[in-house]
């Protein structure tokens, strides 16, 4: 079997889209699968590489970005090579670089559109997009929805509702990656303090700016370290300075995957304090768990976020928006170590229950076999 996973980015590009796409084609390609994976670049030039695990990566040569979506015309020929033979074209939503490609070049193969998100925030980008958006539905062999509760707000997905299938977003798992000595070293960093992290790119969905203003509300025993960058990263950063919060709350920027578990390792709490149903999902609460970090997020109607991170049980869910409900669910969990240890213990077990990479994996090549398995093709 032959499939080309079509997407925005791929790492080291950081991201949920990216992380799943990653997964996949690691996954798909162990298991015999022949993958190609087609993204944007972030540069001029189109190039190519060959991944250790057996797959190709072909990062089209962009011009820019425009609401967020790349501008990069030769996706459109790259697509048109790489889908050549493929059994399977799986694209990932929303990208209307993408779609507008599939639109230009439709492939003859099977397509699964995997829908990590609705277009929520750009709504007069929306008026333009919409069509090809429902061209693309109507087109697609299989939907993937990251969780039931998401496909059944979605006002796109509840259309095709006969095609969708669920299939929760997996990881890797970070655990054996655990090293005490580098989270000793952070925690020395933060004074010994009580640690909540956050992580995320800086964008206006994530509720960052709630976050900080939970933050004036904890003792001096406790610190909020966020990391991640993004358009509203400086403004964040300068309004922490400007309520005088630097030694309450602190920015440090981009993580590298290499120190990333050790962050978790040295967290009491892991927030998550996201405000619109753009945060469809929150694959960083799958590595808070996988981790054994308990967790604070929050209650978005219509998202899976409240789904993965199962309030009482895994951590605690609290209103959109509330900085005082945040900081009093951080609270709760920092101020009651057996709590914290009920929670990321649940959190762990939920984690290879549930949204382990092979779970998806699996589950992923079984809907590529059951459409390959179907002739003619459901869209003929």
């Amino acid at each position: 079997m032959k499939v080309l996973q079509l997407c925005k980015f791929f790492p080291p590009v950081p991201g949920g889209m990216e992380s799943v796409v990653f997964e996949l084609a690691e996954g798909l390609a162990g298991r015999g699968v022949e993958v190609e994976v087609l993204c944007a670049n972030t540069a001029r030039q189109t190039v190519t590489e060959r991944r250790a695990a057996g797959y190709g990566v072909t990062r089209a040569g962009s011009w820019g970005r425009l609401l967020a979506t790349s501008v990069a015309p030769a996706l459109i020929g790259e697509l048109r090579r790489a889908q050549g033979g493929c059994d399977v074209v799986h694209v990932h939503m929303p990208d209307p670089l993408a779609a507008l490609a599939l639109w230009l070049a439709p492939p003859s193969a099977r397509l699964v559109v995997h829908w990590h998100s609705d277009v929520v925030r750009q709504r007069i980008a929306l008026r333009f997009y919409a069509p090809l958006q429902r061209w693309l539905l109507g087109r697609a062999d299989a939907v993937v929805a990251t969780s039931a509760a998401y496909a059944a707000a979605s006002p796109w997905l509840r259309r095709w509702a006969g095609k969708v299938t669920v299939v929760p977003v997996g990881i890797g798992d970070n655990a054996a990656r655990r090293d005490a000595g580098a989270a000793e070293a952070i925690r020395r960093r933060f004074g010994n303090r009580r640690m909540v992290f956050s992580l995320g790119r800086m964008s206006p969905y994530k509720g960052f700016d709630v976050l900080i203003d939970a933050a004036t509300r904890l003792p001096g025993h406790c610190v909020v370290v966020v990391g991640g960058e993004g358009e509203l990263f400086e403004r964040h950063r300068q309004s922490v300075v400007a309520r005088g919060l630097t030694e309450k709350i602190v920015f440090v920027g981009r993580i590298s995957d290499e120190e990333l578990p050790a962050y978790f390792e040295a967290a009491n709490v892991f927030c998550l304090a996201s405000t619109l149903r753009s945060e469809a999902y929150g694959v960083v609460l799958v590595e808070a768990m996988a981790m054994g970090v308990p967790v604070v997020a929050t209650d978005i109607a219509g998202s899976g976020v409240p789904w993965v991170n199962e309030s009482g049980v895994t951590g605690l869910n609290v209103p959109v928006g509330d900085s005082k409900a945040l900081a009093d669910a951080l609270m709760t969990i920092i101020d009651d170590e057996a709590l914290a240890a009920r929670f990321a213990a649940a959190g762990r077990r939920r984690y290879l229950e549930h949204f382990t990479a092979n779970a998806m994996v699996d589950s992923t090549l079984r809907l590529y076999q059951t459409l390959v398995a179907t002739s003619p093709p459901l869209h003929s």
